[in-house]
């Protein structure tokens, strides 16, 4: 770890502490069982930016809490495609290129210029890239998962869905609490929080943490170690209230440095058909490539280096028939990567890049007060985002492959939106809503390879409608059924990677659009001791914004373009029992089917014969595939996840608590269809078990991840540069590939 980060180590532990570091909510907030015995209390969320009960709302929600986050081991970002079966993410060496899909549905390019298509909030605050969202889960109030196309209410950047995380808020009596953890592979974090109020009137929370990680992949060139990762944050709130006005103020900072995010080798050949040497510029001397490999050997270590500040100040204002809302947001964060593109330990291919995000938001709405038979909201939205980047290849034998470019791309977009709700009987509601979207975009793209820069620009304007209408009907208090059909839309775009030129610029990608359809159930069940949900989806997109060739230009070129139409399909079950006083279940399951309609040309992987799909086209003298039918890039067919949360008492004054999950996905592919690039299917168990005060106030247990100590990769890479064997094949292997313990201390008042 590098030594300056370091020193700073204690400071910023106690920092930390004393600032009021992170998590917890402090144990004694966990849900208390209804007064008839029942575990089902009301869940309320905020999936329509109003207070709804989650079995009163016509949305394919998941809502994970405290609790089924605990139980999966469940710490950063990455985690919660443990605990939410729609969810994939894929990994790569850079955190701005993982891709966030739900339902199969997500965002596959290299560009900055290009919107997510699965928006991420925190405390309402929309991130403008996909790579903000990666880091520590802390001081989470809950999660809300909302899967299929969600424009009306949340925009552009959520045609496929949206996480919404939301953190503790101020508490009206003073409570704190802290966390200590420690695991055998070389992990520590600290995080504390300390809330109350101010007065009559208002309340405070502060929170923070730090965590220092050792590394699990052994780099044999330097000795080091691989896949550390220092991190920590603190986080501020403030609500105060005067007369009908509440004002809360919300400020956000976490710093990361580390060297992960490397590929290893699955599969290296060298060895010919013929039996030649190949490959020899590779050095595989305590190296062996497989699901397990860890080794590698480079002179260029990897640098993940980011810090994020986010701040926002809410009003409300009780009109009495109404509640007048203003959200302000302000962010900016910063990323910097070098990573070795070669795995060999001499100076080949390094690349270089930076990031400079900065975003500012701006939203008004009204909402009706709850009221039958009708109900509204309108609203208007401002963002106005920058996204500078820096990137440079060095490649000292092979200047084809050399890179200089500097960009900026901008993103605006004004919005007016409607929410509607009307009872039709006092079992049937019909609801709806629409918005209005005017995007802006712009780019500047400096290419420096030569002394004198050249400069490509452009810029381009849209207007979208987008629309839903739902209807609900209650069967009885403990059942209801609904239906809806929703309009989904991504905007404009521009291919900013190496080979940008003035034909992109004045070209963006045309926008994407979506149709989706849905009917689910919600409801109660064993004296309301369990909740379920049951939702079947449909959902087709036109002028899918993907990497593909361009036929339009000549010579034909790989790049980003609309290359046709997608659809989306399947069912998703989630439900959580309490069977017995201190026992519950929890679980969620999905089949999703989701392919490709249309993608003619698409290119072929290496080695991909006539037989396997891929063609001369004879106008470009090019081989080519058409992948029409053709499953989507990490979407299993099928993922489940169950898990369980379980107290008991041991004496008077304590208790046993042990929880667990266990999380199954089927096997995935490359979007090329290349069968080196299938990762079999899987499944992963955390458990950990402990006790604790009965009144809350502490907690010891101790924890082991990956159970059954299941070998597993969140990508592959295939490498391969001939049509040819030998093949290169890189993968990504997480942390927990292997079993791993630790223990976890809580403490809170």
């Amino acid at each position: 770890m590098n030594s300056v980060k370091l020193v700073s180590s204690v400071a910023r532990i106690a920092l930390a502490v004393g600032c009021a570091g992170l998590t917890v909510p402090a144990l004694a907030q966990d849900a208390a069982p209804a007064d008839d015995g029942a575990a089902s209390d009301e869940i309320v969320i905020t999936a329509q930016k109003r207070e709804q009960n989650v079995l009163d709302v016509p949305v394919a929600v998941s809502v994970v809490n405290q609790t089924v986050l605990d139980a999966a081991q469940v710490t950063d970002f990455s985690g919660l495609t443990n605990v939410s079966p729609s969810l994939t993410i894929t990994a790569s060496g850079n955190q701005n290129q993982n891709t966030v899909s739900l339902r199969g549905i997500g965002t596959f390019s290299f560009s900055t210029s290009v919107e997510p298509s699965v928006l991420v909030m925190v405390d309402e605050i929309p991130l403008l890239l996909p790579g903000q969202a990666f880091g520590n889960l802390t001081d989470v109030a809950r999660i809300e998962v909302l899967r299929g196309p969600q424009g009306t209410l949340f925009g552009k950047s959520a045609s496929a869905g949206v996480i919404s995380i939301t953190t503790e808020a101020p508490t009206s009596t003073l409570t704190g609490s802290a966390e200590l953890m420690a695991t055998a592979d070389d992990e520590y974090k600290v995080q504390a929080g300390l809330s109350g109020p101010i007065g009559p009137d208002g309340g405070f929370r502060l929170s923070g943490y730090y965590s220092d990680f050792g590394g699990y992949i052994n780099n044999l060139h330097t000795g080091n170690k691989l896949g550390q990762l220092e991190t920590w944050g603190v986080r501020g709130k403030f609500d105060y209230r005067i007369g009908a006005l509440d004002l809360s103020l919300i400020a956000d900072y976490g710093d990361s440095y580390g060297n992960g995010g490397v590929d290893t080798f699955r599969r290296l050949d060298q060895r010919n058909a013929a039996g030649n040497p190949v490959n020899t510029s590779y050095n595989l001397t305590g190296i062996t490539p497989g699901p397990d490999n860890v080794n590698v050997r480079i002179n260029d270590e990897q640098v993940n280096d980011s810090d994020q500040l986010l701040l926002a100040a809410k009003l409300n204002l009780d009109l009495g028939f109404a509640t007048l809302s203003s959200i302000t947001s302000y962010q900016n964060w910063n990323y910097y990567i070098e990573n070795d593109q070669d795995l060999t330990p001499s100076p080949s291919i390094l690349q270089l890049s930076g990031y400079d995000v900065k975003s500012v938001t701006q939203e008004l709405r009204l909402t009706s007060a709850p009221s039958e038979p009708f109900e509204y909201m309108v609203g208007l939205y401002y963002s106005d985002g920058g996204t500078d980047r820096t990137f440079v290849r060095l490649a000292p034998n092979t200047p084809p492959l050399r890179q200089n470019w500097a960009s900026t791309g901008n993103s605006r977009s004004y919005a007016g939106f409607v929410q509607l709700g009307f009872d039709l009987s006092p079992t049937t509601k019909l609801s709806g809503g629409a918005r209005i979207n005017h995007e802006k975009i712009d780019i500047r793209f400096q290419d420096n390879r030569t002394a004198t820069p050249v400069v490509y620009s452009g810029d381009d304007s849209e207007t979208a409608f987008t629309w839903k209408v739902a209807l609900q009907h209650d069967f009885s208090d403990d059942l209801m059924a609904f239906a809806s059909v929703a309009t989904g839309y991504k905007g404009q775009a521009y291919d900013v990677a190496s080979g940008f030129d003035q034909r992109r610029a004045s070209n963006p990608i045309r926008s994407e659009s979506s149709m989706n359809y849905e009917i689910g159930l919600k409801g109660r069940a064993f004296d309301r001791r369990a909740q379920f949900q049951l939702v079947a989806f449909w959902t087709d997109y036109d002028d899918f914004q993907a990497q593909g060739i361009n036929n339009d230009v000549v010579p034909q070129q790989f790049e980003l373009t609309n290359v046709g139409k997608l659809r989306s399909r399947g069912v998703e079950f989630e439900a959580s029992v309490n069977p017995t006083d201190g026992l519950t279940l929890f679980g969620s399951a999905a089949y999703i089917d989701a392919r490709i309609r249309e993608f003619p040309n698409a290119q072929c992987y290496y080695g991909q014969t006539v037989a396997e799909g891929c063609v001369l086209d004879t106008a470009s003298g090019q081989f080519r595939q058409d992948l029409a039918g053709k499953k989507l890039a990490n979407s299993p067919d099928f993922k489940f996840n169950f898990g369980f949360k379980y107290e008991a008492p041991l004496t008077e004054s304590l208790e046993l608590v042990t929880d667990g999950n266990y999380v199954w996905q089927s096997s995935v592919g490359a979007l090329s269809q290349n069968p080196r690039s299938v990762i079999d299917a899987y499944g992963i168990a955390n458990a950990s078990i402990g006790v604790q005060d009965k009144d809350g106030d502490w907690r010891v247990s101790f924890f082991v991840n990956n159970l059954f100590d299941q070998d597993y990769v969140t990508s592959l890479i295939d490498n391969t540069t001939t049509r040819d064997a030998p093949y290169i094949i890189y993968q990504q292997v997480p942390r927990n590939y292997k079993r791993y313990v630790g223990v976890r201390a809580r403490i809170g008042f």
